[in-house]
């Protein structure tokens, strides 16, 4: 209230109406904590994985497709699976889960087990390798827009540095071609190289190449080329665009790249799986003391699938003799299961990539119109039409599978990471929607196969509120944190 006098004697406090930023919304989640059994079969994964490593990815699919690792030593995939399915954590009627976990802890585990078995609970060749999303069909098909990638231009940009959510498309385009080399290329069904049908390691040695985002952005620029539709729920035409959409990409692969900063200096991170691997090759060869954190647990998972799969342990210290020269182990554990060509490629390369990836692609299927009668078909391709929701799936399922190819992540860790980046996502669409103080609906599938909803209220004044819910009932942001201090405090 200001009086004739101009002095004021009152003043209207907004409450920190404008809200925390998004990064301090958002809790970094605590480090996976594998049982035993759960670690054996994160292990069995891995070491399938560097085992089939020269096949592709459709070949795995295939129970008679045979593996031989040299002259004398060979097996299918149907052999391998029945390994796997020995370990007490994929065997449904006697599945363990941890007993000292929190509920939370123990609804992940369950979750995670969940990621990989079918409808009934078992194991499967399409149920295994799904990089964490429970994917429409199965797995490990790979995404169309993994082979749609193409490389415009050299990066040269920095990541915190792209234009406004105003500039035109045109700024869009030149910023995606410096910063991470994607682009509109056509025809947009011709973008392969000459190498056909390469291998899951060739793949994931190109995937260490690659920068985090460049596959997403070049789904939506080509989706925005063979005029995508944004989602019916969006308000005002105009409001939701290719810039906007680009913007809430740039932004939630910059946050994506910090929160892979801080998880890679937590110290209760999970240490390599390659350290875990040569721990268990000399704990089974009964040269080394129970030592270190977690020590009982892991001697646990070696001696599991020492006892549950040994040929799949024989199938490795083959691999290994082959590809390594003499061993000094019988069982000879080590990652990666690799030739000289590939064991150079570091884990760091792929920190920050299966976030980056969980992030773009929710926000890819959230904004534009994933419904059936979206379906893309790519110029000059005569095959059939790509459903939008279930590629963009895939491609993140895709990115997480090549993390574990080279040994470098546990499948746990994949499945945590995709979630944090949708987490991400959801978290800035959330933003976005409350801003703009508009009525607005979002829906698409989260990475677990339910159905989810951005629902946006408008209020008369400030922000609006967004609301989050699964299969129409309310729920709660994910990994939000609390809020540092109370919304009112009481001052003398």
């Amino acid at each position: 209230m200001t009086r004739n006098s101009g002095l004021t004697r009152f003043t209207v406090i907004d409450g920190g109406g404008t809200g925390r930023s998004v990064h301090d919304r958002i809790a970094v989640p605590e480090a996976p904590c594998l049982s035993p059994p759960e670690l054996a079969a994160d292990m069995a994964e891995l070491f399938a994985l560097g085992l089939v490593q020269d096949l592709r990815a459709e070949a795995l699919l295939d129970p008679h497709c045979a593996v031989r690792i040299d002259g004398a030593t060979r097996f299918t995939m149907h052999e391998l699976l029945c390994e796997l399915r020995n370990l007490s954590w994929f065997d449904g009627a006697r599945a363990v889960c941890p007993v000292d976990e929190s509920q939370t802890g123990r609804d992940s585990a369950a979750l995670r087990r969940a990621l990989r078995c079918n409808g009934d609970g078992q194991l499967t060749l399409h149920s295994l390798f799904r990089g964490g999303v429970a994917l429409r069909g199965g797995g490990p098909v790979l995404s169309a827009l993994w082979d749609a990638d193409h490389v415009v231009a050299r990066s040269h940009c920095s990541t915190d540095d792209w234009p406004s959510e105003a500039a035109p498309m045109s700024e869009w385009e030149r910023w995606c071609a410096e910063h991470s080399s994607a682009g509109l290329c056509l025809p947009l069904g011709a973008v392969r190289g000459a190498t056909q049908d390469p291998s899951l390691g060739d793949r994931a040695m190109s995937l260490h190449q690659t920068q985090a985002a460049r596959p997403f952005h070049n789904a939506a620029l080509a989706a925005l080329a063979r005029g995508a539709e944004m989602a019916a729920g969006l308000p005002v035409p105009g409001l939701w665009t290719g810039p906007r959409l680009f913007s809430l990409m740039a932004e939630a692969e910059s946050l994506a790249r910090r929160f892979a900063r801080v998880q890679a200096s937590r110290p209760d991170r999970m240490p390599r799986p390659a350290v875990t691997a040569a721990q268990m090759t000399v704990w089974l060869a009964q040269e080394e003391g129970r030592h270190g954190r977690r020590a009982d647990a892991y001697r646990a998972a070696a001696e599991e699938l020492a006892g549950a799969a040994p040929n799949l342990l024989h199938w490795v210290s083959r691999a290994n003799r082959a590809r390594r020269g003499p061993q000094r182990f019988a069982a000879s554990l080590f990652l990666p299961l690799a030739g000289p060509e590939r064991q150079h490629l570091t884990p760091s390369d792929l920190a920050s990539h299966a976030i980056v990836a969980g992030a773009l692609a929710t926000l890819i299927k959230a904004v534009f119109d994933t419904s059936p009668r979206m379906q893309l078909q790519a110029v000059g391709d005569s095959g059939p039409a790509t459903a939008l929701e279930d590629q963009v799936d895939r491609l993140a399922a895709n990115v997480a599978l090549m993390r574990c190819v080279t040994g470098g992540y546990f499948p746990a860790e994949n499945i945590q990471d995709l979630r944090l980046g949708q987490a991400i996502a959801l978290h800035l669409l959330r933003d976005r929607m409350e801003a703009d103080n508009r009525s607005a609906r979002l829906a698409f599938r989260d990475y677990d196969g339910r159905s989810l909803q951005v629902q946006a209220h408008p209020r008369r004044f400030g922000r609006g509120l967004a609301e989050l819910r699964c299969d129409a009932v309310p729920i709660a942001w994910p990994q939000e944190a609390g809020h540092p201090a109370a919304h009112l405090t009481a001052v003398s």
